[in-house]
């Protein structure tokens, strides 16, 4: 009887061993290319080495530079599905993650392999992140960015985070918020507010209310010809009863090139920027809407609302650009392919056709994937925007798999093949411990 009991007890503790293996590696498998990319199962080569068919796909965007090159500034507009998310790699090595997209693994999977392929080795924290307003479609999987990669400075909208009835929150930063900031109960907006909140071993992150009147919020970097500039021109009213409309409209410039950003900013927002920017012409005060002269003129142009009809209004582009520079624009559309909302709306699409714009120069992330819009120099020293980054002469990069016997080292096969063989392993100790229990008796 207590041989009996010893060989059912290896025959337990045995399949306890695999089943709990199988539980660990089928846990691994949503973050397979994270996995790939640092075992070294994946690695980059010039295009013109590889056949076509063993290119991987692990970005959305293949275009790196020639050796010696460098981007002066990069802003990457990621294709996150339904949702908003920007990274801007400035020329002083800083960068900015601005929304996080919406709540899901697919998210935090695109936000991760962009980190992944794209930043330097290594990359550890964002110098500067913003929330432009609370949706989940654009805070969702920040907390997922801000635990993973800290952020020293952090904007938020003037909005409290209370989280759910069910699971109430206290926000720490609600001393910071204007008198009248009203509150956002969901658990998506509670969980991005916490994390900006956290602190780590390194630093403690510096959490502002994102205020177009504070001047000193103004982002400054660079030197000389190399100096950036990112200013905050909205929101400009203390609540609104539209989510969206906490959104900031943004203004990044270097080298005389402009990028304008306002995260899902409405036709409400936008026309109290409009305004403002009227009555600076005539009240006799110096401000920084003092820049938007007749010939001011925005060269990419993020439209507001994943393309919704509800925004980039005509007066808003008509403020931030000239006839002639809207036409030559780029315009960025992130959305989703099927979307349900329908974005971009077809009354967008007819807007800036009637503008003048060419269809090559809209720009959506439902067709093209993730997006990069570089400002650097050409071959003869002129610095230009370029769509992608494309350099005179680019060294297209992929991704392929490393092989062992003709076998692609994908990490599915490796982790499965590990399991099978642990699994013979012990099946094979639990026979060998039944017969050395019989031979015994």
């Amino acid at each position: 009887m207590a041989k009996r009991k010893e060989n059912s007890k290896s025959y337990i503790l045995d399949i306890v061993a695999v089943v709990v293996l199988a539980v660990i590696i089928g846990i691994t498998m949503p973050f397979s290319r994270k996995i790939e990319i640092e075992l070294g199962l994946l690695y980059a080569v010039d295009a013109s080495t590889v056949d076509e068919s063993d290119v991987v796909d692990v970005s959305g965007s293949t275009v790196a530079y020639a050796d010696g090159e460098t981007a002066s500034l990069s802003v990457h507009y990621l294709d996150v599905g339904q949702g908003d998310c920007t990274v801007i790699e400035f020329p002083d090595g800083k960068t900015m993650v601005i929304d996080g997209g919406e709540n899901n693994k697919k998210t935090e999977q695109a936000i991760q392999s962009f980190i992944d392929v794209t930043l330097p080795t290594g990359f550890k924290y964002f110098d500067y992140a913003i929330l432009t307003h609370p949706d989940s479609d654009h805070c969702g999987s920040l907390d997922y960015v801000l635990e993973n990669y800290p952020a020293r400075v952090v904007y938020r909208p003037n909005v409290e985070a209370v989280g759910t009835e069910k699971n109430p929150y206290s926000d720490p930063g609600k001393a910071d918020l204007s008198a009248g900031a009203v509150t956002k109960d969901t658990a998506a907006y509670a969980k991005s507010v916490k994390a900006m909140y956290a602190t780590t071993d390194e630093f403690t992150s510096r959490v502002l209310v994102t205020d177009p009147s504070d001047d000193s919020q103004t982002i400054t970097g660079g030197a000389g010809d190399d100096e950036y500039t990112f200013t905050f021109y909205s929101p400009l009213s203390v609540s609104y009863k539209d989510w969206n409309n906490y959104s900031p409209i943004m203004i990044l410039e270097y080298r005389g090139f402009r990028y304008a950003l306002s995260g899902d900013a409405e036709k409400e927002n936008e026309a109290e920027f409009v305004k403002k920017v009227a009555d600076a012409k005539t009240d006799g005060v110096t401000d920084k809407y003092d820049v938007f002269t007749d010939d001011y003129t925005v060269n990419a142009i993020k439209a507001g609302h994943h393309g919704s009809s509800t925004s980039t209004s005509r007066d808003y582009l008509d403020v931030i650009t000239t006839p002639d520079g809207a036409k030559s624009a780029f315009y960025i559309i992130s959305c989703g392919a099927g979307n349900s909302y329908g974005h971009p709306h077809a009354e967008t699409i007819d807007r800036l056709s009637e503008m003048g714009v060419p269809d090559e120069n809209v720009l959506r992330t439902d067709i093209a994937g993730s997006i990069a819009l570089t400002v650097r120099a050409d071959e003869s020293g002129e610095y230009k925007m370029f769509y992608g980054g494309k350099a005179a002469a680019p060294v297209v990069t992929v991704y392929v798999y490393r092989e062992l016997l003709g076998i692609k080292l994908k990490w599915a096969v490796v982790a499965w093949t590990c399991f099978a063989v642990v699994a013979v392993l012990l099946t094979v100790h639990a026979v060998v411990t039944v017969r050395k229990n019989s031979k015994r008796k």
